[in-house]
């Protein structure tokens, strides 16, 4: 892990990564219930990985958000 080089197994980086959006989610009042949100996919693996984990701790804990995945075609021929 990049914060303290801690080494640990991939389930238990899975449940600190989780941990720590969750708690940024909570202690900085990101959202709150009922609102939609937009989640920007490029398709690329980081935006993957965002879009499932706010689908996972949005079922998880209970935010009560309505979560849409959004994807613009930049319409740059060849860029694609």
């Amino acid at each position: 892990r990049p914060k303290d080089g801690m080494r640990v197994c991939k389930a238990c980086f899975y449940e600190l990564l989780e941990g720590e959006v969750h708690d940024t989610i909570v202690s900085g009042s990101l959202f709150r219930p009922g609102e939609r949100v937009c989640v920007a996919a490029s398709g690329g693996k980081d935006s993957t990985v965002l879009a499932e984990m706010m689908t996972l701790l949005n079922r998880r804990h209970g935010y009560g958000l309505d979560l849409v995945l959004l994807s613009i075609d930049e319409g740059i021929s060849g860029y694609r």
